[in-house]
């Protein structure tokens, strides 16, 4: 029988390096470990996240198919991912509370028309779109 040369499994890494080159060669300090210069340093370098207050325009930029001025509308249209998802059931719910129930319904339609829509992102639309008719019915 011949013998095989199986000197690629028999390759060894460290744990230690390993983690490190996983974290990007980053070493991580402990908070409870960190000394008040380096607390001091990150504390310096912070900036919070400031959102505008227009969710609608950020989905547009993430998912141009939605834009009505657009021509890049596709028949087999894409699949979104979940944070797309996300930032579009945040636009609904920003758009519920400006009590813009057209709109509402519109980018329900849209999603629909351009995009894979799931199961479960097809009932969220549905409800969405059933909710803003029975408020805009309500407020004539």
């Amino acid at each position: 029988m011949a013998e095989v040369d199986n000197s690629l499994f028999a390759i060894e890494v460290d744990t230690d390096d390993y983690a490190e080159t996983a974290a990007g060669d980053a070493p991580s300090v402990p908070r409870t470990f960190q000394s008040e210069a380096d607390f001091a340093a990150i504390k310096a370098s912070y900036t919070a996240k400031q959102d505008n207050g227009n969710l609608y325009a950020e989905l547009l930029q993430h998912v141009p198919e939605l834009d009505s001025s657009s021509s890049s509308i596709g028949s087999e249209g894409r699949k979104l991912d979940k944070r797309e998802q996300m930032l579009l059931g945040y636009v609904v719910g920003e758009l519920y509370y400006d009590k813009e129930y057209a709109e509402i319904e519109q980018i329900c339609e849209k999603v629909k028309k351009t995009c894979q829509v799931d199961a479960k992102l097809g009932g969220n639309l549905d409800r969405w779109a059933e909710r803003a008719r029975v408020r805009q019915e309500s407020q004539r």
